[in-house]
């Protein structure tokens, strides 16, 4: 059977080990194969990439907050100390009032603290 000066031979096609289009298929597979190695190990490098920088976040947003924890923490001593010499110095007024002379308050007054305004 010809055509077009072609010959055709139908053993060829049921004899062949695989068929064109089987062919196609297995080289469609190892294409994709390779690209799914490829794709596959970029999946991995990206999840590592974000697992690092979860990691890094992490560790940013713990220091950020032992740094305000520390900022906290000197703030409130600073307030104590505000506080407590607020006191003495309410209590040396309410002395001043009653006629006394508080103790401390000739020491505070002739201290170069007092002298140079550094109050």
């Amino acid at each position: 059977m010809e055509m077009s000066g072609n010959s055709f031979d139908f053993e060829d096609v049921f004899n062949a080990s695989s068929s064109p289009k089987q062919d196609i298929i297995q080289n469609s597979d190892s294409v994709q194969g390779g690209n799914e190695v490829e794709g596959e190990e970029s999946m991995i490098a990206k999840l590592e990439k974000s697992r690092q920088s979860a990691r890094e976040c992490r560790a940013r947003k713990k220091l950020r907050y032992q740094y305000l924890d520390d900022m906290i923490a000197e703030r409130e001593k600073a307030n104590i100390y505000l506080r407590e010499e607020l006191e003495k110095y309410v209590s040396w007024c309410q002395q001043l009032d009653g006629n006394q002379i508080p103790d401390g308050l000739q020491n505070f007054l002739n201290s170069d603290m007092y002298k140079d305004g550094k109050m």
